[in-house]
């Protein structure tokens, strides 16, 4: 990338970060429109089964209509996407942050769009948003529901499972002090109060004690991504963490299927990051009765521990799972 964004931390601003342990519903429904824009050679091989099954669910002309409508204001590879698009009350749920976007003032569209619009050229629909037309507005927030309830609800488990899971990893290393667990963030590096990553373009990020909100996120998958007016509060959206490198879900070390059986020992090593039953099914391509027989296994083997997550029932490794796969 062209740029570096470079956020800069004094003393009081350590006190004041925030790192969110739940998935964003506003950011992850901009940034699944990204990755569904993307070509899948260009993205992890995470999200690669993520973006094939959301493209097949990308039937109908008024989903399509809604994707284009969001794209029009948040292209993937746009410098620049209106802040309004993505509300501070997003981590209130996705209702709430919806009835702040319909609320946004006239003079904040306005001034928001002329300033992508300095970065790229935008379709005619959006001077009458520009304007202030709430029926435009309302399109808008309508368009983000509907990605979000067809493409990204699916799969919601999933994305707050390895949310979850990177937040824990992450907070591991907090004995170090907030530094150090700001040094865990990737692609930054953390040197001399200065947190530095790729960046579309030059930008500098001056907290001045406000301290900063830091989100990760499942669909994130090139460079953070900071709210770009400095009269909002600071908010930085990251990637989750690369799983460490080995064999890949789905193809666990021989040596381990050959003590656990090949599907057994898939199942292990998909819970690389925390997930539910489901989403393993999903990504193996088994019956979801099948992975909790053997997950069941698992569990009682002490390799696999199953805790209740909200609407859902999430699986993680153990200590002894994650030794036993070599991690």
């Amino acid at each position: 990338m062209a740029g570096t964004l470079r956020i800069h931390f004094g003393d009081r601003d350590f006190r004041h970060v925030q790192l969110t342990g739940t998935a964003d519903p506003m950011w992850e429904a901009i940034l699944g429109l990204h990755v569904l824009s993307t070509p899948p050679a260009r993205l992890p091989a995470r999200l690669r089964p993520w973006r094939r099954r959301a493209a097949a669910r990308l039937h109908g002309g008024e989903l399509r209509a809604a994707c284009r409508l969001l794209r029009d204001l948040a292209p993937a590879d746009a410098a620049y996407f209106p802040d309004f698009l993505t509300p501070v009350e997003s981590e209130e749920g996705l209702s709430a942050a919806l009835e702040t976007l319909l609320a946004t003032p006239g003079r904040r569209l306005a001034r928001e769009l002329r300033e992508a619009a300095r970065h790229r050229p935008l379709p005619a629909w959006t001077r009458r948003l520009a304007a202030g037309d709430r029926a435009q507005l309302g399109r808008v927030a309508d368009a983000v529901r509907q990605f979000h309830a067809r493409l990204i609800v699916p799969e919601w488990s999933e994305v707050e499972a390895t949310i979850a899971a990177d937040r824990e990893w992450r907070m591991a290393a907090l004995d170090g002090g907030m530094p150090a667990v700001l040094g865990t963030l990737r692609p930054f590096r953390w040197r001399g109060g200065v947190l530095t990553a790729p960046y579309p373009v030059d930008y500098d990020l001056r907290l001045r004690g406000r301290g900063v909100r830091l989100i990760p996120s499942f669909f994130c998958h090139t460079a953070p991504i900071a709210i770009a007016d400095p009269s909002l509060p600071p908010v930085v959206v990251y990637p989750v963490r690369r799983h460490p490198a080995g064999p890949g879900p789905g193809r666990p070390p021989p040596a381990l299927a050959a003590l656990l059986g090949t599907a057994r020992a898939r199942v292990l090593d998909a819970l690389a990051a925390t997930a539910t039953t489901g989403s393993v099914a999903a990504r193996l391509g088994m019956p979801a009765s099948t992975v909790s027989g053997h997950l069941t296994v698992l569990r009682g083997a002490g390799l696999v521990r199953s805790e209740r997550a909200g609407a859902h029932v999430v699986h993680r490794l153990t200590g002894r799972g994650r030794h036993l796969l070599g991690r």
